[in-house]
């Protein structure tokens, strides 16, 4: 496949995902090296090692488990997608990447709306039962961590603006990967801080995120110093670290762990440790896979606390929580765990949040941590 390629100066990168509006779309913010992929019209979707002859990017879907059943979520996932159209931005440079014919992309004005939403129900009495069964199951030494989540509903009182979401995304969390999936006429995006893997040749990077503080400017400081020496949080980030180091030791021979530090969001801090490994052997995708789900997205042990959360849990997790990335022409790129995140389709949002339990884990707690990563959509409204 061979792709033309011009050099584009918008006002706003956006204009590119609007002028498709009615074409499948995935964008894609990476902020460790600020560039930010959309990709658009679906040409066709192959296997990944097919698909990277002559392609600009590939762009990788997973569902957390592997099959769906609500329908809400039918069409989305599992797929490595190739676009006809990619716009490319870094270092202030705009490219774009054409297969077919060349389309002029007009400037559009980005309009920020306010979107007027209710939640459908409260679900604390769901939530309580939910981490009853979770703690019974760990009290009774099946798993020592579970990680459960919420699905909320939203209804707005008007269509939603899914663009102006983008943007309230990019704009507020800088440091985050964003990521947005359209399709038939459903939107999955979010502003995940969590990355599942990153290649680059030889190279692979990861980290364990586990452990959260509510971020409160006033007390930024002594916040940070609470959760690096609360035992609680750097129990749950040992058992992430842990079982990561452990599966990236099957796949590499060399596995380098960094220094332990503080991973500040806009509402959150969380306790980071990153894992370097070498390999030339396996493909990102095929990485992806080997470390999905880590203990931050599932639990431990993996099979027990996936079992559980099958049985368990009321709602269908979909893309939420599941691999999400784009590799390049020579098979570099990064996967994310799509958290943080939201299905909208029409005038409904359905986002999710989810939070690991322990032994030491209290609900009234545990519940207020996820309304805290609930932000990250709320406020995008």
């Amino acid at each position: 496949m061979i792709y033309k390629k011009e050099q584009l100066a918008l006002d706003n990168p956006l204009s590119f995902w609007e002028h498709f509006k009615k074409e499948e779309r995935i964008l894609f913010y990476n902020p460790l090296g600020k560039e930010l992929i959309i990709g658009a019209k679906r040409i066709t979707s192959k296997s990944i090692i097919e698909s990277l002859k002559g392609v600009p990017y590939v762009f990788s879907t997973m569902t957390f488990f592997d099959s769906l059943k609500e329908e809400k979520w039918e069409g989305l996932g599992d797929e490595a997608i190739i676009f006809g159209y990619y716009l490319a931005v870094k270092d202030g440079i705009q490219t774009l990447y054409y297969f077919d014919e060349f389309e002029e992309i007009i400037n559009y004005q980005i309009k920020h709306f306010r979107h007027i939403y209710q939640f459908e129900k409260d679900d604390y009495t769901s939530w309580k039962q939910l981490f009853d069964e979770t703690r019974s199951e760990i009290s009774a030494l099946k798993a020592n961590k579970i990680v459960v989540s919420r699905e909320v509903k939203l209804k707005c009182n008007a269509l939603i603006n899914v663009e102006s979401i983008i943007q309230n995304l990019l704009d507020k969390n800088r440091t985050s990967f964003i990521f947005a999936y359209h399709k038939n006429r459903k939107t999955f995006l979010g502003a995940t801080p969590e990355l599942l893997v990153r290649k680059q040749g030889e190279n692979i990077f990861s980290y364990a995120l586990a452990g959260t503080i509510p971020h409160i400017l006033r007390d930024d400081e002594a916040q940070k110093s609470i959760l690096l020496n609360d035992s609680k949080n750097c129990y749950e980030h040992q058992i992430v670290l842990s079982q990561i180091v452990n599966t990236m030791k099957e796949f590499a021979d060399e596995v380098e762990i960094g220094k332990t530090s503080i991973m500040t969001l806009k509402n959150l801090h969380h306790i980071q440790t990153p894992i370097y490994a070498r390999d030339t052997k396996r493909t990102l995708i095929e990485w992806a896979k080997k470390l999905h789900p880590t203990p931050a997205m599932g639990g431990s042990p993996t099979a027990t606390a996936l079992r559980f959360l099958r049985e368990h849990e009321k709602h269908e997790r979909g893309l939420y929580a599941a691999p999400f990335g784009f590799s390049d022409p020579v098979g570099n790129g990064i996967f994310v765990a799509a958290i943080r995140s939201a299905l909208i389709i029409g005038n409904t949002v359905f986002a999710y949040a989810g939070c690991g339990i322990i032994e030491q884990s209290e609900c009234k707690a545990e519940y207020m941590e996820t309304n805290n990563k609930l932000q990250t959509i709320l406020e995008s409204l």
